[in-house]
């Protein structure tokens, strides 16, 4: 019997694809166990293999996992795009997007009991007709589709609509959203509306409970998945439509490898597919608005709330001209939230900073207590009385100044630890937290919300949680304690970000029968972005676009950051300049770099970094000073030196 030899995608450093034999015939997409090296792996059938060299001996295949292939080739398009997209091996982009315990587990008989038992909605003029637009392409073939709904305007409500039409008609849906934390108030909603239990799937499920919920997609019983970044890529060759919520959130991009932005993945993916895809927001990523301007993407408006109640008015309080207490709130801001009090309504309050303060300075010699393992300051918390680093998670105990020894120590600024109890000082036992700190698990983050919603407390103080797609009918009140440091970063998107997390946390205030009110503290009101907070959105994107297209900065030019890390600085410097070099002389001159330089937070966990930056209009120099910045890296490393290839980077530390 002759041998076939198969190239497999095995999650492995640092090709990924590899070749193996078998006297059987399997099909492309199925999975195979393998030895590799000393241990076993277990990988997924790329295709026959295009070159056989006669002098290597080629292993065979231990087993074959799967009597029908589970990766449709489609699926396989993916991947491949995706690892030459993000510059990473196949492997590696196999390993991010795919769990071990996925990869080797059995195939499961999933009960596959799912009745009809769905909620007929009553859409608004203004909702049905962005409906109707919608469900006239769901045969259509591949379509990249923009829906910009104001903050209450029913987004969800057409999602869960199109959702219905697309499972009518024998077609799977995936339904993505940016927050794990989200998912239960969303799974409710589309359970309650669709009358089945909506599957969901994420990194933090168990793995027994992640494998049913991925077979039983996988195999057609499921005909709706939701979850975070990772429910993307459950495979299936029947997916009609692709839905992305709030498509505008930085937490939809990956930052391990491979780096991949995942609405730009619903995308490609669902081009691949030939499906229709949804991206949704109350404020859309400057990125996708630019390509809705030049027709890439269909743009679908929602400009009213769908009880026709109006946005609420957007005031600044500057705090330099402010009375201040406890160096946390304006008077203005506190007799706000004294009247919402005393009317029995409810008060959101944003502080985009956990724990209890920012910093601890020595009182001797002013020097701000820092990691020992990151170039960054801690962050103090007070229950517990121990200080934090938020980059390698280090936790200290006890404090020490590195410059002169002293123990003795200020907190300066405020988290949301700090504000509570300054809150509940001034209010009384009627504020509550919502942070990661808080919300250790699903069940916490419900019974929170649940003590909220059912008018147990009036004050909620939060980070960036709180401006999620939560719906409390009391609140009538917005008010943001602080953004300026969000400002401050060094990062072009800083101005994006800033107003697309005010005009989502505002849009929390007013949404039912009462008015709502919103309210920003800053000592910086002069900057453009408070301007514009009331405006048209228009005004927004297209004075945010101007700036960028004078600065060449996405979307009018792709940028790449390459990062090299190592535990000797002089080591990292040294190769990082060498690379640098490479690529200079490669180099076209539409094609811009900044640095090398030192990264803004120079070192975490005991590695220095040195970043450089590549502007380029072309997506095929991406490819090839990639390629040039790796096989350089491969010659010049040393010891446990490390690269990273960031395409499309969203943070710039």
């Amino acid at each position: 019997m002759s041998l076939n030899y198969y190239d497999l995608i095995l999650p492995v450093v640092p090709k990924g694809t590899f070749t193996y034999t078998s006297e059987h015939d399997i099909p492309v997409g199925s999975r195979v166990k393998v030895f590799f090296g000393s241990r076993i792996e277990h990988g997924i059938v790329k295709g026959k293999a295009d070159k056989i060299h006669p002098d290597i001996s080629y292993k065979n295949i231990n087993e074959v996992l799967d009597d029908k292939p589970v990766f449709p080739e489609k699926y396989l398009t993916m991947l491949n795009k995706m690892s030459n997209y993000y510059q990473t091996p196949l492997g590696i982009a196999m390993r991010g997007v795919l769990a071990k315990s996925i990869l080797s587990s059995e195939r499961l008989d999933v009960d596959c009991d799912i009745s009809d038992k769905s909620i007929l909605l009553s859409l608004s003029n203004d909702q049905h007709s962005v409906y109707a637009s919608l469900t006239k392409i769901i045969d259509s073939g591949f379509s990249a589709n923009l829906l910009h709904g104001i903050t209450g305007s029913g987004k969800t409500e057409i999602y869960i609509e199109l959702v219905k039409e697309c499972i009518k008609k024998g077609k799977q849906v995936i339904y993505i959203v940016p927050e794990i934390s989200l998912t239960p108030q969303i799974v409710q909603r589309l359970s309650e509306r669709l009358g089945f239990s909506v599957p969901v799937y994420h990194s933090k499920l168990s793995p027994k409970r992640k494998q049913k919920v991925f077979w039983g997609f996988n195999s057609g019983c499921y005909p709706l998945v939701i979850g975070a970044r990772s429910a993307l890529f459950i495979p299936s060759d029947n997916i009609g439509l692709i839905i992305v919520d709030e498509e505008h959130e930085s937490s939809f991009k990956q930052e391990e490898s491979p780096s991949y932005q995942l609405r730009d993945m619903a995308v490609m993916y669902a081009d691949i597919l030939n499906v229709p895809v949804v991206l949704g927001s109350a404020t859309p990523s400057v990125e996708s608005y630019f390509n809705a301007l030049n027709g890439k993407y269909r743009y679908l408006e929602l400009n009213k709330r769908f009880n026709e109640k109006q946005l609420p008015e957007i005031k600044i309080i500057d705090l330099k001209t402010s009375d201040i207490i406890d160096n946390l709130l304006s008077v203005k801001l506190y007799d706000k939230i004294f009247e919402k009090i005393k009317q029995n309504e409810q008060v959101l309050l944003l502080l985009n900073k956990k724990g209890y303060s920012k910093h601890l300075i020595c009182k001797k010699c002013g020097t701000t207590l820092q990691c020992l393992n990151c170039s960054i300051a801690l962050t103090y918390y007070k229950k517990g009385d121990y200080a934090k680093c938020s980059y390698c998670g280090e936790i200290y105990k006890f404090f020490k100044c590195s410059e002169c020894g002293e123990n003795d120590f200020l907190d300066f600024g405020h988290g949301t630890e700090k504000a509570v109890e300054i809150l509940r000082e001034l209010f009384g036992d009627t504020v509550i937290k919502l942070d990661t700190d808080s919300v250790t698990s699903h069940k916490k983050m419900q019974s929170i919300l649940n003590d909220f919603y059912s008018g147990k407390y009036n004050i909620m103080v939060g980070t960036q949680l709180i401006a999620k797609g939560f719906n409390f009918p009391e609140v009538t009140l917005v008010g943001v304690l602080n953004i300026d440091n969000l400002l401050s970063l060094p990062d072009f998107r800083a101005n994006e970000r800033a107003y697309q997390l005010l005009m989502q946390v505002a849009g929390r205030a007013g949404r039912f029968i009462k008015n709502g009110e919103v309210f920003i503290q800053t000592y910086n009101p002069e900057m453009p972005v408070f301007q514009l907070l009331n405006s048209d959105s228009e005004k927004f994107y297209m004075e945010e676009l101007s700036r960028r297209k004078e600065h060449d900065y996405p979307p009018f030019m792709r940028m790449v950051r390459i990062i090299i890390s190592d535990t000797k600085e002089d080591r990292a410097k040294k190769v990082m300049e060498t690379i640098s070099e490479k690529i200079d002389e490669a180099k076209s001159s539409e094609t811009k770099t900044l640095g090398p330089s030192p990264a803004p937070i120079f070192k975490i966990k005991n590695r220095y970094r040195y970043s450089l930056i590549i502007k380029t209009p072309n997506v095929s120099t991406i490819q090839v000073l990639g390629r040039i910045a790796r096989e350089n890296f491969e010659v010049l490393k040393k010891g446990n030196m490390q690269l990273k290839l960031d395409v499309d980077p969203y943070f710039f530390m």
